[in-house]
């Protein structure tokens, strides 16, 4: 199984489509509960790509698009931060999600040398995504309580 980080591209959007709509994933990934419109992944997904404040990658298994990265910079924030989604449920569990987010803190840290660390926040409910952090390097920081009852633990990865 060949793991690979691509840059995303407009022709990539329509995964999102899918991807952005799965409950099942948008319940570990995301505060969002409805439906998000194709024409609004299009307007995120163009306004990412326009950006010089981050990096989206898609994730590849033997070529095949299945997950997506984003490394950015938040504003008012000290650290990039990191979010990762595997939106092909197949290949949950095989280690795809550890194996490209050290592919992505690699590329981060050879490609932004001034920065020391990177950053993510991940649901308290999501153990296995957990799990897969700490495989890959980062360390839990502290739980933010949050007022919509969706706690998250900080977690960092330093140079």
């Amino acid at each position: 199984m060949k793991i690979s980080l691509i840059n995303l591209k407009q022709a990539h959007f329509s995964l999102f489509y899918r991807w952005w709509n799965d409950p099942v994933l948008r319940k570990l990934t995301s505060e969002i509960k409805g439906k998000i419109s194709n024409n609004k992944v299009d307007k995120i997904l163009g306004e990412h790509l326009a950006s010089e404040n981050g990096n989206d990658f898609i994730i590849t298994v033997d070529q095949k698009p299945v997950g997506h990265i984003l490394i950015q910079k938040k504003k008012r924030k000290k650290h990039f931060e990191v979010y990762i989604a595997i939106g092909e449920k197949d290949f949950w569990g095989k280690g795809v999600g550890t194996e490209a987010m050290k592919k992505a803190c690699r590329w981060f840290f050879k490609n932004r040398p001034k920065e020391n660390a990177l950053e993510l926040e991940v649901l308290v409910n999501n153990p296995r995504a957990i799990r897969s952090y700490d495989k890959a390097g980062f360390k839990r920081v502290r739980i933010i309580h949050n007022k919509k009852n969706t706690d998250t633990v900080l977690m960092r990865k330093e140079r």
